[in-house]
């Protein structure tokens, strides 16, 4: 196999979208704690002299015996602002991988973060601005339909939430699903569902 090959094949690329402020954060004395420096580095707990002003307001009420900000710089593949568009990520995450599972690769597109951090939005979003699952059908079926004459796609869907550690199929109402092993097929979900 080339080098090239391989790189598609064990590729993982981690990425960060910021989300834009809630209402109550607007309309409180919230103190910014991630800074978006470029499209590869964020800055977690800014120094106040980077953010000296939120949203033309100076920060009040600060704590002089807390201790300094962190200014912690993390660099990721992408870094996504408050500003981003659903297409800018899709564009720029989940439509690089759409070649590579129509070519037999498995791939993933997880959504992880806090209660709040916008995993919802980026995924489904509204009926206005639809999010990445929405956006990655559509480019699947448009993918697929000018391959049809080389290539026999079949389509299978499950759709799994994680959520305080217990697994439900979102397509079928059923309790929590388990874990398993198995020998032929791997690390599978017992019980969940597969719809053609």
């Amino acid at each position: 196999m080339s080098a090239a090959k391989e790189d598609v094949c064990n590729h993982v690329k981690v990425v960060v979208r910021v989300r834009p402020e809630s209402q109550k954060e607007k309309d409180g004395n919230f103190k910014k704690v991630v800074h978006v420096l470029d499209q590869h580095i964020l800055v977690f707990d800014p120094k106040e002299e980077e953010v000296t002003l939120f949203h033309g307001k100076r920060l009040t009420h600060r704590d002089i015996t807390k201790r300094q900000q962190k200014d912690l710089k993390f660099v990721f593949d992408a870094v996504f602002s408050e500003s981003s568009s659903q297409l800018e990520v899709f564009e720029h995450t989940t439509k690089t991988v759409i070649d590579s599972f129509l070519n037999g690769y498995n791939c993933t597109v997880l959504a992880y973060g806090a209660t709040g951090a916008g995993k919802t939005h980026t995924m489904l979003g509204s009926s206005e601005d639809p999010g990445v699952m929405y956006l990655t059908m559509m480019a699947l079926y448009n993918s697929m339909d000018q391959i049809k004459e080389d290539k026999i796609c079949n389509v299978a869907v499950s759709y799994l939430e994680v959520y305080n550690e217990q697994i439900h199929d979102l397509l079928v109402n059923s309790g929590p699903l388990a874990v398993r092993e198995d020998n032929q097929k791997g690390v599978v979900v017992q019980g969940l569902t597969l719809h053609q």
